[in-house]
Parts: C-alpha cells; sequence; structure tokens
C-alpha cells in the first residue's frame, strides 16, 4: 500500500465472498475456538489463551501470502506493527485480567492496541512503503 493511497474501503470486493465461503470460514474460527477453550479447561487459561491467537496468525499469514503474490514482496513492516499491537493487547489483557472485570481488561487493551497504531503505524509505516523488501 503505497503513502499516499491509505486505508480504504473497497465494498464493491464484498460481492466477490460467497455465502458458502464465509460460513466455512466462521465454522472454521468456531472451531477453533471450542478447542481453544477445551485446552484452556484441561491446561489453564495461559495454555489455551495461545490457541485464540491461532485465526489471527492464519489470517496475517494469509494476508501475506496474498501480498507477496500480487505485488512480489510482503508487507513485513505492516505484519510487525500489527504484531506489536497485538502484544500490548495481549500484555494488558494479561496484566489487568485478575485484577479488574474481564470486559474493562479488554476495553483497556483495545484502547492501548488502538493507541499503539496510531502511534506505530505513521512513524515506521510511511517508511514502509517506500523500502522494497526482496
Amino acid at each position: 500500500m503505497s503513502r499516499e493511497e491509505g486505508i480504504r474501503l473497497h465494498p464493491s470486493r464484498l460481492r466477490s465472498l460467497s455465502v458458502r465461503g464465509l460460513a466455512v470460514r466462521f465454522a472454521v474460527g468456531a472451531l477453533i475456538f471450542v478447542v481453544a477453550g477445551l485446552i484452556a479447561d484441561r491446561w489453564g487459561p495461559v495454555v489455551g489463551g495461545i490457541f485464540l491467537a491461532v485465526p489471527a496468525v492464519v489470517a496475517a499469514a494469509l494476508a501475506l501470502v496474498e501480498a507477496r503474490e500480487r505485488r512480489g514482496r510482503p508487507d513485513v513492516k505492516g505484519a510487525a506493527l500489527g504484531a506489536a499491537g497485538l502484544i500490548g493487547f495481549a500484555g494488558c489483557v494479561w496484566g489487568l485480567a485478575v485484577t479488574v472485570p474481564a470486559w474493562l481488561a479488554l476495553v483497556i487493551a483495545t484502547v492501548v492496541w488502538a493507541v499503539m497504531a496510531d502511534i506505530l503505524y505513521p512513524v515506521f509505516g510511511r517508511k514502509a512503503a517506500s523500502t522494497p523488501l526482496s
């Protein structure tokens, strides 16, 4: 994504999605969450929580593969910035989950993620758009 392009929503691309494809994605995601819950029930929430990252990691990996095929190079810096935001989110949830109500921990963690994204992307994201990676 070039610096001039920015982040945009393309509703016309939503028409290409099939109901069956969306249903399969939803079912696979639900299955992953059920498995993570069973793992958390058996070995504890720390181990189970690791498996909750699977959908995000798979989605990010597939997006990088698609970007590489489309452009000939991956958006590695964007993925690293996204991972930094997720680390901030996870750190907040981990630190706050036992001291405040769960909903409040998630709200605070979401705000931290958004603030990190708003700070990190303008500083590092623009350089990524002009740096060739091969």
